[in-house]
């Protein structure tokens, strides 16, 4: 196992010389790169990261070696999609609006409302795992391993409490670089921010934004109790993220190997699902006591949210279908009778 951070001091000689011999031991080096900071306890992505390396290096007997790069060691999220593409890095973990930028065909995860429970949104993945797999290796040039989700997306700033649209309306939100999610704060009556995820953090702490939506655990995973003050629970969109490969590179590994990251990837989804329903209790505890957020629950209005941003989605059939509106409008259409299903059998 090796967790790649920039040294603020020298290792000792004995633990850099360890690191080189298992790289060395090792047939193939698989760098997996993420966003968050290398801390399971605050960030699923880097949890799921060390469970991800854990299985790979035991199920192929040590002849992948992974190596985890956490923090935007290695670009941003778009900027490591664009690497492994190339075939430069082999993995990356990735939130869906911004690999929506390179696989259209996934934007309906990203609709506005168009889930209502974390358990219409898995039914949905599991069902259509293959044909998104085939859309995301023909349009990103890269693999579906994992898919981490955290729940849903929801509102947070550091300017005032936001309780209705009314509120919203003077309050600046960075959005992600995603056309969807910025059309839905536009019918919100919002002129949203977009800006690359690397940039939020500061543009928060300089005031060029007050918020940002996101799911709960995110103000853990990169420090957002530091500039954030309120949650606004909208619930607009179901978080799913994913642990992608770069198809070239997965080719480029002998069959076996191939089996073993694709075996570690569904196991360690269903290792997140039961890990992330288990710490997002305490992380909500976590805010509240130790870092004073204010929990304000739902919009007073939510109706009208959930009205507003569900009449963008014709806008966006034909971003989903790839340039074919009618071809998104029956991957909706067939998403939306998903999810009615699983509503129903509760």
């Amino acid at each position: 196992m090796r967790i790649s951070m920039v040294p603020k001091v020298c290792l000792t000689t004995a633990l850099a010389l360890s690191f080189v011999t298992a790289a060395s031991a090792a047939e193939f080096t698989m760098k997996l790169g993420h966003s968050n900071q290398p801390d399971p306890k605050d960030s699923v992505f880097h949890a799921c990261a060390l469970k991800f390396e854990e299985l790979v290096e035991k199920y192929s007997n040590g002849r992948i070696d992974v190596a985890i790069f956490p923090a935007f060691q290695l670009g941003s999220e778009q900027e490591q999609v664009r690497a492994s593409q190339l075939g430069t890095q082999e993995s990356t973990i990735i939130s869906t609006p911004n690999l929506n930028v390179f696989t259209r065909s996934l934007g309906f995860l990203t609709l506005p409302y168009i889930f209502e429970t974390v358990e219409e949104g898995r039914a949905v993945i599991d069902k259509s795992w293959d044909q998104m797999n085939q859309w995301s290796v023909k349009e990103a040039g890269v693999r579906l391993i994992t898919v981490i989700d955290a729940g849903f997306r929801d509102l947070t700033n550091s300017k005032k409490p936001v309780k209705t649209l009314q509120d919203l309306r003077d309050i600046k939100v960075r959005v992600p670089q995603n056309p969807i999610m910025i059309g839905a704060f536009k019918s919100w009556g919002s002129e949203p921010i977009p800006l690359d995820w690397s940039e939020t953090f500061n543009a928060l702490q300089q005031k060029v934004v007050d918020g940002q939506e996101n799911p709960i655990n995110v103000l853990l995973a990169v420090k957002f109790y530091e500039v954030q003050k309120w949650v606004t629970e909208i619930g607009y969109v179901y978080q799913s993220n994913f642990l992608v490969a770069s198809e070239r590179w997965l080719q480029s590994l002998p069959k076996e190997l191939q089996e073993v990251v694709i075996r570690a990837g569904k196991e360690t989804t269903a290792w997140e699902r039961n890990y992330i329903e288990e710490v997002t209790k305490s992380d909500i505890k976590r805010l509240k006591e130790d870092h004073g957020i204010v929990f304000l629950g739902p919009p007073e209005d939510k109706p009208e949210w959930i009205r507003r941003a569900r009449g963008i989605w014709p806008d966006f059939y034909e971003f989903i279908g790839n340039g074919s509106k009618q071809k998104g409008k029956e991957v909706v259409d067939y998403v939306v009778s998903v999810a009615r299903d699983v509503r129903g059998k509760k």
